[in-house]
């Protein structure tokens, strides 16, 4: 099939807000609460399903990724303070954890909650083209303690739990793929990696979001779309809208059909109507 056949905007598509500096991490709270952040102002951000936005607080650094833990924990992946916090919803987010065996993290990304309340997070080199640095993804376990998950990625970036909960499915930016990294098996190194699709330069695959069929949509700015793959990689649907650069995206609304999308080029959130309703997330049913 003519990949030009299928590249359409998505249903619905609405401009929401603009004037979000660098808007980030979009996740679906607990409370039915579509959370953000402005990387760029260093602030916490909320959109309730009547469309309205406001600032929670304030966050000193740069703050990215977000994920709610199972008691409805807010966790916070800061590229500027290379920390993940952890915010109860009361006071200053807090320093959960901020280094591997003594060495400091390189600055968080994105991040998601297993099921038992493990984190999972990547931790990118921010390096310019053409260096050939690899990083990793850390796992935290409830204790607070971090070790390896993976450890040679080109620029892991979103990161999300897989449709049947045995994968977590793993954007790398710079190698321009997607791919799926077991939960249960204790090598997590390449022998254990799948690869789901890989994308033509420069697509530099970023944030993802899965329904509840199992579909994948990826966030891919480099080409100013997003791609919406079945559960075997295979392309169903490419969304494109001019000078639109989706980077990050969450399923949201009173009935988690809704896509909000944090859109760097615009310094906008849009939404658009998907075909079924988001993945339930640990602590997310509304």
């Amino acid at each position: 099939m003519n990949v030009n056949e299928l590249t359409h905007r998505p249903k619905n598509f609405t401009p929401l807000f603009s004037g979000i500096n660098g808007p980030e991490g979009p996740a679906l709270g607990p409370d039915g609460i579509i959370y953000l952040v402005s990387t760029k102002d260093s602030e916490l951000l909320k959109i309730t399903p009547d469309g309205e936005i406001s600032t929670v607080l304030k966050i000193d650094g740069i703050p990215n990724g977000l994920a709610f833990g199972l008691e409805g924990e807010l966790f916070i992946a800061d590229a500027g303070k290379k920390s993940i916090l952890l915010y109860s919803g009361k006071g200053e987010p807090q320093t959960f954890c901020d280094n591997f065996d003594g060495t400091p993290f390189a600055g968080p990304n994105d991040i998601c909650v297993l099921e038992n309340g493990d984190i999972l997070f990547t931790d990118p080199l921010r390096l310019p083209d053409p260096d050939p640095s690899m990083s990793p993804v850390f796992r935290i376990r409830q204790n607070g303690k971090s070790e390896p998950f993976v450890s040679d990625l080109a620029y892991p970036n979103g990161i999300a739990i897989s449709f049947d909960r045995s994968d977590v499915i793993v954007s790398e930016s710079k190698a321009n793929r997607l791919i799926a990294i077991g939960l249960n098996n204790p090598n997590t190194q390449s022998i254990n990696q799948k690869l789901i699709r890989r994308f033509l330069s420069p697509g530099r695959p970023d944030g993802i979001a899965i329904d509840i069929k199992g579909n994948i949509l990826v966030c891919l700015p480099g080409i100013n779309s997003i791609a919406k793959l079945d559960l075997n990689g295979n392309l169903l649907d490419l969304f494109h809208v001019p000078n639109w650069q989706p980077e990050n995206l969450a399923f949201g609304g009173n009935d988690r059909q809704t896509v909000y999308v944090c859109s760097g080029l615009q310094s906008a959130i849009h939404t658009f109507r998907n075909d079924f309703p988001g993945l339930d997330l640990p602590n997310t049913k509304v």
